[in-house]
């Protein structure tokens, strides 16, 4: 009887509602056709998908968000060069002017093969967009770089003229429509969207709402939405006292998943960038291969069974990636799908709830009546 109803079903749908495909959901391409893109280390492919092989899953619009100088942009721009490397198709929308030939390509893009739009106004992004769901190209990469830049053409004109009226949440409007058309584009065509916004205060702060670029949209429409946390990389991290660090040689990044419909959220994975090696694809592998009894550690030396990776964590990671590179990946996939294995950070999912609560009662709040009744 259920074959029957979904049969009748699916023809009444499908005859009388145009642009709609109903179908039994194994038949259905949205639900069941998809893609995965590696980030640029393992460890942030794991919070993602909970597998280190796989990251971003197509169908999805992933947003990042953190304080200036938390390598966003770079974290777009790295996610999309293994996309194009896999032949999918990079777009970026560049309301601030930061991703220039020489940026992109200094983390790997190919310039020649990247269709890119300069403009700050999200009059002009609207419609952009539309043409990108017109062509109905499958398996893009569109990376719009930042939605806190973006502003009202409106306001602009307005300004020109000395007539300069208050937004009144027109922007926020706007960057929601516009959120909703991008999200739209990666599901119906089987395409990832990866967008970046500021937070803006003290990194310690809890989050506010009002601090991230791009209102309370940027927190409700992306599926995947990303927290950065910028650290020093010193030369010599295990010593305890600073003096004994060493130079500064890169940035560690703790990134934290606050959203995520595809696997649970609120994990935490740890992304080093290296001012001369570039990104560390194996930070955090070391850690977590301890927690599962893969490597073992005696004083200051690290162990794999009767093979010693060597002394101190830069030198075992080191050996970790170039001894045992795909066989510890293989060996700690496993180990994460038989234990369900997560770095659940409470803190932040206890800040989320407050946000979440404070957001209740932003939309709840009486409006003020303006004007003659």
């Amino acid at each position: 009887m259920s074959d029957d109803f979904f049969k009748n079903l699916q023809d009444s749908i499908n005859n009388k509602i145009k642009g709609v495909h109903a179908s039994v959901m194994s038949e259905s391409k949205i639900a069941m056709d998809m893609f995965n893109v590696m980030t640029p280390c393992y460890d942030l492919n794991r919070i993602l998908s909970g597998s280190l092989r796989k990251g971003i899953r197509s169908r999805n619009l992933m947003g990042i968000i953190g304080p200036e100088h938390t390598f966003k942009s770079s974290f777009m721009v790295l996610c999309m060069v293994n996309a194009q490397k896999e032949g999918y198709k990079p777009v970026i929308i560049d309301t601030e002017g930061g991703c220039s030939g020489d940026f992109c390509g200094r983390w790997g893009l190919d310039v020649d093969n990247i269709f890119y739009i300069y403009t700050p106004w999200v009059d002009e992004v609207m419609p952009i967009l539309a043409q990108i769901k017109e062509t109905g190209e499958e398996k893009l990469v569109i990376g719009l770089d930042s939605v806190g830049g973006l502003q009202r053409l409106k306001a602009y004109n307005d300004a020109l003229t000395g007539k300069v009226k208050q937004d009144q949440g027109l922007l926020q409007k706007d960057i929601k429509a516009m959120l909703k058309l991008y999200l739209n584009i990666c599901i119906n065509q089987n395409s990832i969207g990866i967008c970046t916004g500021h937070y803006y205060g003290d990194p310690n702060d809890q989050y506010t709402p009002e601090k991230i670029g791009g209102g309370n949209a940027m927190r409700l429409l992306p599926s995947i939405l990303v927290t950065l946390k910028k650290y020093a990389l010193y030369e010599f991290p295990n010593k305890q006292k600073k003096s004994e660090k060493g130079d500064i040689i890169g940035n560690e990044i703790k990134a934290t998943t606050i959203k995520n419909r595809g696997y649970p959220p609120f994990q935490d994975a740890i992304v080093n960038i290296n001012f001369k090696d570039g990104v560390n694809s194996f930070a955090g592998l070391l850690d977590l291969a301890m927690e599962a009894n893969i490597v073992t550690k005696s004083g200051s030396w690290y162990s794999i069974g009767d093979d010693r990776l060597g002394q101190g964590r830069v030198n075992a990671e080191k050996a970790l990636e170039e001894n045992f590179g795909n066989e510890i990946i293989d060996k700690l996939d496993e180990w994460l799908e038989n234990t369900g294995y997560s770095t659940y950070n409470e803190q932040v999912e206890i800040a989320e709830q407050m946000i979440e609560e404070e957001i209740k009662k932003e939309v709840e709040k009486p409006k003020k009546i303006t004007g003659k009744e």
